[in-house]
């Protein structure tokens, strides 16, 4: 992203005194990934931190603000030993308006007194924030992500969020402006559109508006709605089918506010023009039907990375697979690649909350994001009561999450908690006020819980009734229950159905990986608008560069450690078992229903095929195919067949073609005649798909034993 102008940005990073409670003190680096990441105790509950300040000056009337990127969960901050505000989060930034305490060309001692999660327990030992899981010694606590020093004019822009509107083709901006000084405040409010691609759009102009703003308050200036008019090349979409290489188109929306003596202060949003919509049965991208095909990202488990002989803590800001490439390591835009060359589309980001460069790589690469809180029910470890328990907690992270993230056109969907339904203190009314936080901070976007059944549809009649409006759907998990094949999916004519989590705990042996594949292809075949088996990690750690099998034990009470990692899969894409995954997820997959049926549960091995059919020498074979189209245009698709003797590029003894007319996101079936070889042992049946002139899928692993 771009740096505002008009404002300077101090790094108050590096080695602070920390005080642990009922320890000495000591040092600890800030951020650092917090106090477990350094080797303090996963137990400690409360600690303080303490640092010198130089506060920068810009020569005229000012607004310092201290923000430390996430903070696990109170921090009470004071300068020179006069508290200054505290503030309640769970992995968002933690923001403190310090003008009134620290005056431009000052010193002072700035002190951070962090409570974690053990400080706020009820008195049977829930907690009352929200914790992402309990089963983690790993999980960050303290300060961690980043801690820097904001100095900007007293009148200055604070948020803005861009509203993009494909049906309607139009934008709106939503620009709040905050006066930090005693006495109000006027200025102008302009807003300015770019091209982040370098594009030469000719943009809408937005007119400038006056504001007034009391002293110490935030005013808020809506832009438009104005006529977009810059037609689908400018669309935000996703990277389906799969192109190397590909870049997502991105705008700036830059926001400044000028106050009465001409001081000025910039910052550029960025967003796409995009819009997600929850349209009965199933979801659409600007107009088009998209299903969701991905994975559930447990970043936990990679928090328990060892290294230096314990848990790394806050892998998403420590670890180089989640970082900028660096030497040896392709990064998080590295492991981007990966999930869409295995042919996901989408992930979820699961109770804990992605860094933001993460939403920056996925916003430009083209890839959907679930945005998932941290409030998990699935332990029965969290208190969801109303004060005094643990829901407005709750209701603040939430809120934070979206105020952070919702200009990131990759972003598609909240979920607003966990498998709630296994908590005790879990209500109707909660369920209510979390779905209430979240629209009332963005209305733009469709919101989801991913809720666990083990009896196929039955989140379903869970919420019905609770939360019945037409932007809400619940994602079942495990339907056909834990460690199993899944091919189970709720039937439902107004609202989008699908499996969040399914395959786990098997999703670390070469069978379950397997089923990666032909569990999503069974339940694609169903029509399931969102499939995400649970969870590629524990089978592939390293589509997430550098990590090795011995690296990481996935959850860790379990003390197993991944299938797959870059000490015994070097070449992940000759792999049959990654290959049976990229097939399963193809989104113009072509596929023999019967030979598929056939092999679907694999073996102990993951090998495909693992029940081969047979077939009479010389005669014709009927194979029923299902044919997908779950591109974003063009409804047009070849599929053309071989069939070869004894391999795949064995003699070719018959081949066909058959051009079909599919509408998007949908599949249709597709029957063909193909002759067996007359001699060999086996025939080979090599199915394609062709769209826009260009090979999609390959299926030439599928044989016949010939008799």
């Amino acid at each position: 992203m771009l740096q505002a102008s008009g404002e300077q940005v101090v790094s108050i990073a590096g080695t602070w005194k920390f005080t642990p409670s009922g320890a000495a003190a000591t040092t600890i680096a800030v951020p650092g990934g917090g106090w477990v990441a350094q080797g303090f105790s996963s137990n400690l509950a409360e600690a303080v931190y303490e640092q010198p300040i130089t506060i920068p000056s810009l020569g005229s009337p000012q607004a310092t603000l201290v923000e430390f990127g996430a903070v696990n969960n109170q921090a009470t901050l004071s300068i020179d030993g006069t508290t200054v505000g505290t503030n309640m989060t769970s992995y968002t930034p933690s923001v403190f308006d310090i003008s009134s305490a620290a005056a431009p060309n000052s010193q002072h001692t700035l002190t951070v007194d962090v409570k974690g999660r053990y400080k706020f327990l009820d008195s049977s030992g829930k907690k009352l924030v929200p914790d992402g899981t309990n089963w983690s010694p790993n999980i960050p606590q303290g300060i961690f992500r980043s801690a820097v020093l904001h100095v900007m004019p007293a009148l200055h822009v604070s948020d803005a969020f861009v509203r993009t509107d494909v049906a309607a083709d139009t934008l709106s901006v939503d620009v709040s402006v905050t006066n930090s000084s005693a006495a109000a405040a006027t200025g102008t409010v302009a807003v300015t559109l770019s091209s982040f691609n370098c594009d030469a759009f000719s943009y809408p102009m937005l007119a400038n508006q006056s504001v007034n703003v009391g002293a110490g308050q935030t005013a808020t200036v809506t832009f438009g709605p104005v006529k977009w008019g810059l037609g689908t090349s400018s669309y935000w979409w996703p990277n389906i089918p799969y192109t190397p290489g590909y870049r997502a188109r991105l705008h700036y929306a830059s926001v400044s506010v000028t106050n009465s003596a001409g001081v000025a202060h910039t910052v550029p949003y960025r967003f796409g023009f995009r819009q997600m919509l929850q349209v009965a049965d199933h979801y659409e991208l600007n107009g088009v039907r998209v299903n969701l095909r991905g994975d559930n990202l447990q970043g936990v488990n990679y928090d328990s990375i060892n290294i230096t002989g314990k848990g790394l803590g806050d892998a998403y800001d420590l670890y180089a697979g989640f970082l900028p490439p660096s030497a040896g390591n392709t990064g998080w835009p590295g492991a981007v690649t990966n999930w869409q060359q295995l042919n996901y589309n989408g992930a979820r980001i699961h109770q804990e909350t992605a860094a933001p460069y993460m939403l920056d790589v996925t916003d430009e690469m083209g890839f959907m994001i679930i945005e998932e809180t941290a409030i998990r029910g699935s332990a029965n470890d969290e208190n969801f009561s109303p004060a005094p328990g643990g829901e407005p907690n709750m209701l603040a992270h939430l809120k934070a999450l979206i105020l952070r993230d919702r200009n990131h056109p990759s972003t598609i969907r909240w979920s607003q908690c966990n498998e709630p339904e296994n908590v005790t203190t879990n209500s109707a009314t909660f369920q209510q006020d979390l779905y209430k936080t979240a629209t009332a901070a963005d209305d733009t976007r469709p919101i989801s819980v991913d809720s666990i059944d083990f009896s196929a549809g039955g989140a379903g009649p869970t919420y019905s009734g609770i939360i019945a409006n037409s932007n809400f759907a619940v994602m079942d998990h495990y339907t056909n229950g834990l460690s199993s094949y899944t091919d189970s999916v709720c039937a439902s004519a107004t609202k989008p159905c699908g499996v969040g989590e399914f395959i786990w705990s098997a999703d670390n042996t070469a069978q379950g990986l397997t089923w990666f594949g032909t569990s999503t292809m069974a339940m694609r075949l169903k029509n399931a608008s969102d499939l995400r088996p649970y969870t590629l990690l524990s089978g592939w750690a390293s589509f997430v560069p550098g990590i090795k099998t011995s690296m990481m034990i996935i959850e860790p009470n379990t003390g197993t450690h991944p299938h797959f990692g870059e000490d015994n899969l070097p070449e992940p894409w000759s792999n049959p078992i990654i290959q049976r995954i990229q097939r399963g997820f193809n989104p113009v997959a072509v596929v023999d229903t019967a030979y598929w049926n056939a092999n679907h549960l694999s073996n102990s091995n993951g090998d495909w095929p693992a029940s081969p059919q047979t077939a009479t020498k010389g005669s014709t074979l009927t194979r029923q195919l299902a044919v997908f189209n779950d591109t974003l245009s063009g409804t047009t698709i070849t599929i053309a067949w071989e069939m070869h003797t004894d391999s795949a590029t064995g003699a070719t003894v018959d081949q066909g073609t058959q051009q079909l007319t599919i509408p998007l996101g949908q599949h249709t079936t597709a029957s063909i005649s193909v002759k067996a070889p007359t001699s060999g042992a086996r025939g080979y049946l090599i199915l394609t798909s062709i769209k826009d002139s260009q090979e999609t899928f390959r299926e030439d692993a599928e044989y016949f034993t010939l008799q």
